[in-house]
């Protein structure tokens, strides 16, 4: 009679090749589309959703694109066996926590059509936020080769990706 496979996190094979592309593409694709909207010379029509629905655009646009460049380093570096370093995601979370900063000046000093708004700041980095939290979900979830919490690698732990 044979086992049932475990559901241990170190057992589960490495992501393919084709989900790495895919989600390389998905963060290219993310990050275009987010540089787009932020430096596009006007603004985004107006929403009449609801006041301030700006924001929401700003938190998506900023956590999407986070997130899927998460993944996809998550993901190239579990198809060697190791852990995404934390350094690495800090380094992630940091550009996009500056470009938020950086955006909102250049919209404000260098567009006659836009303005800067430090609520829309605001909003990229809670957006930066949760794209960083729905990584660690997915990291926690994802089971791949080396995502045991605690788990180190020699290369993670001497500073790898």
């Amino acid at each position: 009679m044979s086992q049932a496979p475990t559901s241990s996190p170190a057992l589960r094979p490495a992501p393919g090749r084709p989900a790495r592309t895919a989600a390389t593409a998905a963060a290219v694709v993310g990050v275009a589309v987010h540089l787009w909207g932020l430096y596009r010379d006007h603004g985004p029509p107006s929403v009449p959703w609801f006041p301030q629905a700006d924001k929401l655009e700003h938190l998506v646009g900023f956590g999407l694109p986070c997130f899927l460049v998460l993944l996809a380093l998550h993901l190239h570096v579990a198809a060697a066996g190791r852990l995404l370093a934390a350094r690495t995601v800090g380094l992630v979370v940091g550009l996009f926590v500056l470009h938020a900063v950086v955006s909102e000046v250049v919209q404000g000093d260098f567009y006659t059509t836009r303005s800067g708004d430090p609520y829309d700041a605001l909003a990229d980095v809670t957006g930066t936020l949760l794209g960083l939290g729905a990584y660690v979900l997915v990291r926690r979830r994802s089971g791949t080769v080396g995502a045991e919490p605690g788990a180190t690698t020699r290369r993670a732990a001497h500073g790898g990706a």
